[in-house]
């Protein structure tokens, strides 16, 4: 026991057999007189226990023989037992009440260290000092020799410290709960006031003690969480985020803080999106289909099935699409132009290709197909007249030259292609004189034209044409000559003659 309970102690006869008279609230003659009282009483009560203890342990053992001679005239007489003899039930009972209180007393005593702990004084002062008083009724009971009183009142006064003990656990758990509530609400006047409650009831525990740290570090964390806030409101958003960064840790463990900095990260993170978004949309107004994609892809880097990102991604394709539809057509249209019938063609196939739908495209491609047609007919015939000299050429070539002429409105090439084309079928079907020479030796046949025997010197007028002359003369090899005629004739004549002998 500390030199704290050795006061309390010596405050309560209870706890050191004493009575303490400046506890008693009465006048100095009656506190006189109950001191007077008071040792009367001790006297006698120990006179009665010395007696019971005599009777109880010692005359038994001491005692071998009556103090008196019995005789028979007195052997049936009861023997009458004077006023001052002590029973041994009664010196029981005083016995036993004397360890009933002595027990609870050890209750109280180590009850009243418990919550001298726990700085009772702060918190139940009053009831504290109730259950005091009641043992020192206790004591005052017992030194009157009213033992059972005693025992009751040091029994209440057990009770009502059970009571304040249980008391001061739920105002521990209240202040230790209070001061959590104030941590996070950013009341420091609040978390002060309870930590400094829990702290004096329960220095030693863990919780406290980390709380009390929190508290400590609370006005700084204040400071940084109004410093984010303002910030935050500004859209500084880094400079928002490295204070409540820092208000995190000061405290990792309180939530309003994490929420902030949370919110935050999240902020800047969506700041980031939109950014790379808006360059890509900017980039897409431009038709910059590069960059715009590049964009987007950095902004799915960000959030990865962002709906938006998908959603940009198959407007740019479409814009894309569109874009290139557009070009394509109005270069089929400057083809149309050029009357570049054949490169406008392929232009529409492509394009219909790409996509089947596009309705447009399939009614302008109809006139440009048949416009390719005819200017790829009328070039095969240009670049081959000789080609007419079959007879279903040249009609291919005069129905061509009809469709040709009958076009209402021909662009300059197209006018140009039908004057060549009369031309070419003109010329297809103007003779040519041939002149054609051999050794008078030689059967000479011009095939599928005329057989011309033998000769010197002939001659034989052919339409321009692929011509093909056969010489044979017996025990000579046979010669063959292919010719082409064109409206321009021959410098020298042609020569057929069979001179090498087999």
């Amino acid at each position: 026991m500390d030199t704290r309970d050795a006061k309390q102690t010596s405050a309560h006869p209870a706890f050191n057999g004493q009575n303490n008279s400046q506890q008693k609230p009465v006048n100095s003659g009656a506190r006189k007189s109950g001191v007077h009282q008071s040792g009367v009483q001790k006297i006698v009560i120990s006179v009665l226990l010395l007696l019971a203890s005599a009777v109880i342990f010692i005359l038994p053992k001491g005692v071998t023989e009556p103090w008196v001679n019995y005789s028979a005239q007195t052997e049936n007489t009861p023997v009458k037992p004077t006023a001052s003899t002590v029973s041994p039930s009664t010196a029981a009972e005083k016995t036993k009440y004397r360890q009933d209180s002595q027990t609870l007393l050890a209750q109280i005593i180590a009850y009243r260290d418990r919550l001298q702990e726990t700085r009772v004084e702060l918190w139940g002062d009053f009831e504290y000092k109730q259950a005091l008083l009641q043992i020192e009724r206790g004591d005052q009971q017992y030194q009157y020799g009213e033992y059972a009183e005693s025992v009751a009142s040091y029994q209440s006064a057990l009770d009502q410290l059970s009571v304040l003990e249980s008391s001061g656990k739920s105002i521990l758990s209240e202040a230790i709960a209070n001061t959590a509530s104030a941590i996070e609400e950013t009341v420091l006047s609040t978390a002060t006031t309870a930590i400094e409650l829990a702290s004096a009831m329960a220095p030693g525990n863990k919780q406290v003690q980390q709380l009390s740290q929190r508290v400590a570090n609370l006005p700084q964390l204040i400071e940084a969480m109004q410093q984010g806030d303002k910030f935050s409101a500004r859209s500084q958003l880094s400079a928002a985020k490295q204070a409540f960064n820092e208000a995190v840790k000061l405290d990792p463990e309180h939530k309003q803080a994490a929420a902030a900095l949370a919110k935050t990260n999240q902020q800047i993170t969506e700041q980031r999106f939109r950014g790379f978004m808006s360059e890509g949309f900017s980039a897409l107004d431009k038709d910059n289909f590069v960059d715009a994609k590049a964009a987007f892809n950095r902004a799915a880097t960000v959030y990865t099935d962002h709906p938006a990102i998908a959603q940009a991604l198959a407007l740019l394709e479409t814009r894309r699409s569109q874009l290139w539809v557009t070009s394509n057509m109005a270069r089929a249209a400057e083809f149309v132009a050029q009357e570049k019938w054949q490169r406008a063609k392929t232009v529409y196939q492509k394009l219909l290709l790409a996509d089947s739908t596009l309705t447009d495209v399939k009614v302008k491609q109809i006139p440009v197909a048949v416009r390719a047609d005819l200017d790829q007919r009328i070039k095969a015939i240009i670049e081959d007249p000789l080609a007419l000299s079959a007879s279903s050429q040249f009609r291919k070539a005069q129905q061509a030259l009809q469709d040709a002429s009958g076009i209402s409105t021909p662009g300059p090439i197209l006018k140009q292609q039908i004057a060549t084309l009369r031309e070419t079928l003109k010329a297809s079907q103007t003779p040519v004189e041939i002149a054609l020479t051999s050794n008078s030796n030689t059967e000479v046949t011009l095939f599928r034209i005329v057989k011309l025997g033998t000769f010197e010197k002939t001659s034989v007028a052919l339409k321009p044409g692929r011509y093909i002359a056969a010489g044979t003369r017996s025990g000579y090899r046979d010669v063959r000559i292919e010719f082409t005629v064109t409206g321009q004739g021959f410098d020298a004549p042609i020569t057929i003659s069979c001179n090498e002998a087999i």
